[in-house]
This record gives C-alpha cells, structure tokens and sequence, in this order.
C-alpha cells in the first residue's frame, strides 16, 4: 500500500482483513512523506515499511521505478493507493494490478474535481461550487493519466443542503470504509488472468483460500 500521509486508509483495510471481510495481507507500505502517521500504523502492525521521497529522483518515472524496486523484495500481487498524492508511473508489467480510490464521482468529478491536484478538501470543495446533488467515491485501476483509469466500482453520497467540504468529506471517507476493501476483493476474483485465482465468485470468502498480498 502507497500512502503520503495519515494512514487512515491503510487503518481501514488493515480493519477490513482482521474482521474477516478481505482475504489479503499487507505485504509492506511505502510513503511519500517522511515521519507520517501511516507509517507508525504500518509500524504498530509490523509491516515493513519505508519513504521514498519524490524530490529525491529526477522526474515521476525514476521515482516510480525506486518505489517498484521497494516492493520488489515483497512481491505484490496488488499495489493498493492509500492517500498517496503523487503521480505513479505505471510500466507494463503492473498494468491491471493498481488500483486507487478517488472521493467523488468519475467520470463526473473528472471536470470539476479530479485530475492533478484534487485530493481531500479540495475534491469536495470543487463539487459542492459546481451544484452538484450527490457526490461519492469511486475505486479505479490507475493508468498513466490521473483519475483516468477503468472504474471498478463507486457509491453515491447524497449532497446535503448546508453541507461544508468537511461535513460532505465525512460522509464520503465513511463511504470510503465500505467501498475501498469491497472493490478490491471483486476486482481480483474477476480477474484470474491477472492475479492467478480460478472458479472465484466476486463475494466468495471462504476461509483457507491464499490471500492476496497488498
């Protein structure tokens, strides 16, 4: 899992795997930002974890290609984008096993709120400017153009008269808990060419089945 800053993404699907409602493990998390409150979760749940900084690298592909060499030694079967604010590069052989999740609707947030530089209060503030009456989040598979990859799944949060960026935000991350480790679980039992998994209902959790490595 990729995350650039509190970890309550990460949080949540760690919840998510302990409560029986994902079969996966979180392999190892990786930061943007040095000495953020995700890397003390991934800590507290000894999951190796490390930052790679941007600024450190020439442009987006070398940082890209350092945070691949990261994960390497942990061998991924999906990387999970938890609140991670900076532009991956995606390389042939992960196309099909990122996904993120962006808190509004796309393809329509795609004009008004999402692409580079919408993240958190400013997805919320740019939808509720634009009139909007319902809002959402939406989990996608990450291309090379923000917010622009196949969506996989979504859910609608109804905009209330009076809201604010931060009530509207609330109610979409709470959204968020049930969505993100939902759409995963589906994304990989529907694509067994991609992750190796055969005669897998999209809901089946059958105990004893091999986990997915995030």
């Amino acid at each position: 899992m990729l995350l650039s800053g509190s970890g309550r993404t990460l949080e949540n699907v760690l919840g998510a795997i302990a409560r029986g409602e994902l079969a996966a493990r979180v392999v190892a998390v990786v930061s943007s930002v040095p000495g953020v409150r995700g890397l003390e979760i991934a800590a507290a749940a000894g999951i190796p974890h490390t930052t790679v900084r941007r600024r450190d690298y020439p442009d987006d592909a070398a940082f890209s290609a350092a945070i691949y060499t990261e994960l390497a030694a942990h061998q991924p079967d999906l990387i999970v984008l938890a609140g991670f604010l900076r532009r991956l590069v995606v390389p042939p052989q992960w196309t099909g096993r990122i996904l993120n999740i962006h808190p509004a609707l796309l393809p329509e947030a795609g004009g008004i709120a999402a692409g580079k530089g919408f993240f958190g209060a400013r997805v919320h503030s740019a939808v509720l400017a634009s009139g909007a009456r319902e809002s959402g989040a939406t989990v996608h598979v990450v291309n090379n153009a923000y917010d622009a990859g196949p969506i996989v799944q979504r859910i609608v949060v109804p905009i209330i008269p009076g809201d604010t960026p931060e009530t509207l935000g609330a109610r979409v991350f709470a959204a968020e808990c049930a969505l993100y480790p939902a759409a995963i679980r589906r994304y990989v039992a529907e694509h067994p060419e991609l992750f190796g998994r055969k005669g897998r209902s999209p809901d089946e959790d059958t105990p004893g089945l091999a986990r997915d490595r995030l």
